[in-house]
């Protein structure tokens, strides 16, 4: 996939979070978003179609984050919004999966909350942009992970984020 990408980061559960980035020169378009896990792939479905048909379904990558069984999830109380994260995370799949020029990708919580730090958030303008959205700040984590990891855009902490 070449040209213009757009980022679609999510952060699957009961109450998923969306970021959708599109870099557009030195300015970092931003579309941040918390809803139920119902209507995720609708608003999947929107962002991934009306927000790209101007740019002609531009390409786009979608980071979910990979759902981990762990001794949390495993506990009674968290067993059943586990089922539901898991069970979010395949449907959110399969509808980026039928979108073309898409690519998904499944990343693990522990594998990028180390890299998209607070002050990377904040560099690149999303620590305001998902203030009080403790999901749609998670989200941003993978949309800016998958940005500069996928897309080639550069480190919000870099010299050649201001270029």
């Amino acid at each position: 996939m070449s040209g213009l990408r757009h980022f679609i980061g999510v952060d699957p559960g009961p109450v998923p979070g969306f970021v959708h980035l599109q870099r557009r020169g030195r300015r970092l378009d931003v579309d941040v978003l918390q809803c139920s896990a119902q209507v995720a792939p609708a608003v999947l479905y929107m962002l991934l179609n009306d927000c790209r048909s101007s740019l002609g379904s531009a390409p786009a990558v979608v980071q979910i984050e990979r759902f981990v069984v762990g001794l949390r999830s495993s506990r009674s109380s968290t067993a059943a919004a586990g089922e539901q994260t898991r069970d979010l995370v395949g449907r959110l799949q399969r509808e980026a999966e039928q979108q073309p020029e898409v690519a998904i990708r499944l990343r693990s919580a522990a594998q990028v909350k180390p890299w998209a730090t607070d002050a990377r958030l904040e560099a690149a303008g999303l620590l305001d942009a998902t203030k009080g959205m403790r999901h749609a700040r998670d989200a941003a984590r993978h949309a800016l992970y998958a940005a500069v990891h996928d897309g080639g855009i550069p480190d919000p902490l870099s010299k050649d984020w201001s270029r």
